[in-house]
């Protein structure tokens, strides 16, 4: 069992900072935000007081993860709309 460096640790977060970033970005085009990605809290919820998603909204992140990133969300996995990061998880989990 190798120890992980700080450089790798380092690494690691700035490739997940990024992959938020993206994301963020992306949902932010596609459903025509008036944010900037970098005010968006990576755990700032999407629905209600957060990005103040609905459900038309939610079909189109399905649609976009699915062609971005080849992972399906389903009906039952609302808990991967909590916030960037469980969205960033979700993926992350699933990505071949």
């Amino acid at each position: 069992m190798s120890v992980a460096t700080f450089e790798d640790v380092r690494a690691q977060a700035e490739q997940r900072l990024e992959k938020n970033m993206k994301i963020k970005s992306m949902i932010i085009d596609r459903l025509g935000l008036d944010a900037e990605p970098e005010v968006v809290s990576d755990n700032q919820p999407l629905f209600g007081r957060g990005l103040e998603m609905d459900s038309l909204d939610t079909l189109e992140i399905v649609v976009m993860i699915n062609n971005e990133h080849d992972v399906l969300i389903s009906d039952d996995d609302f808990e991967a709309f909590g916030s960037i990061n469980a969205l960033v998880d979700f993926i992350e989990a699933r990505e071949v």
